[in-house]
């Protein structure tokens, strides 16, 4: 199980990771002209994936990657293991580095200005062929 929560944990900092660098692409890839920044399924996914975390503040919903991952990390005969190198890399990664009420101030500016950016730089859609 361990191995499946170390997964899940990576797969945590992966959504991060999307999250913080596809503002950032954006925003680089307008300045440099670089159409896919302008692809609806990227702007629109990206979007998506700020709205869910924003969801969870406002609703008090945990995180279900944590969840996911203390349920795999926990069995009812360990239910306090004791984290393996590669864990402590993780866990340090994902809960260690960024203080909470950052992180919360963070992910909101993100929505609102992503949310003005699908406004003022519109994502680009392809129109039909018969149009």
């Amino acid at each position: 199980m361990v191995i499946l929560a170390n997964l899940v944990a990576a797969l945590h900092i992966a959504y991060f990771l999307f999250v913080v660098g596809g503002f950032a692409a954006i925003l680089a890839g307008v300045r440099q002209g670089w159409m896919w920044t302008y692809n609806p399924w990227f702007r629109i996914g990206h979007l998506l994936a700020v709205l869910i975390i924003l969801a969870e503040d406002v609703f008090r919903f945990p995180c279900a990657l944590n969840v996911l991952e203390g349920t795999l990390r926990t069995t009812p005969a360990n239910p306090s293991a004791e984290p393996d190198a590669v864990t402590g890399v993780l866990d340090l990664l994902l809960r260690h580095t960024i203080p909470g009420r950052f992180l919360d101030a963070m992910y909101w500016s993100l929505g609102v200005l992503l949310l003005l950016l699908m406004f003022l730089l519109p994502p680009h859609f392809r129109k039909s062929a018969g149009a």
